[in-house]
């Protein structure tokens, strides 16, 4: 796909540049933790409870903000089915829809959730594959809700992610022995 906008030329080939663009990404993110005093661990893990915390209210404030540039406030709504989890309703808010406020919310929320993926040592780009390629077996024999969801059918394939998060660990461990070997001198 090429992608044209106000004189310059941009070009998106594939898999490789669009891994290359979410690393890229990743990176700006992880430099602004860094200098924000934020941690961002060199392997997966599960942060402590105020990192999560603090990953969570980012979220929600930004999907707040989402909601609000679409011209509706988000609420919670008991669940009446007793699950526990509450629903996230909407309630218009009066606010006239503003494409640029959205288009601001959904930056944020993307480098608050991609910073949520820096914050627990995870690599977006390999697991982002693997979704989207779970995403896509929903199309072989699933259906389309009256609201717009598409559901899973029988053919789905559900994300295998744990390898992914495996062979991240691995791949740390072995670059922190490489690097413990290089500063030994035994290297």
């Amino acid at each position: 796909m090429i992608f044209f906008r106000t004189g310059f030329r941009k070009l998106w080939c594939g898999k490789d540049n669009q891994n290359q663009s979410m690393q890229n990404a990743q990176k700006q993110i992880r430099e602004f933790m860094v200098k924000a005093q934020q941690e961002t661990p060199d392997r997966p893990t599960m942060p402590d409870r105020a990192v999560r915390e603090l990953r969570l209210k980012l979220i929600s404030e930004e999907l707040a903000e989402l909601a609000e540039a679409f011209g509706y406030y988000l609420y919670n709504e008991d669940d009446s089915k007793g699950v526990g989890a509450p629903h996230l309703a909407l309630m218009p808010c009066g606010h006239t829809p503003n494409t640029v406020e959205a288009y601001d919310a959904i930056l944020d929320l993307l480098v608050v959730v991609i910073g949520t993926a820096v914050a627990m040592g995870l690599q977006v780009a390999p697991g982002w594959e693997e979704v989207h390629k779970s995403n896509m077996s929903k199309f072989i024999d699933g259906h389309r809700r009256a609201d717009g969801k598409w559901e899973k059918g029988p053919s789905y394939s559900p994300a295998n992610l744990r390898p992914i998060i495996v062979a991240q660990t691995a791949h740390a461990e072995n670059a922190a022995r490489q690097l413990l070997l290089e500063t030994s001198g035994a290297v």
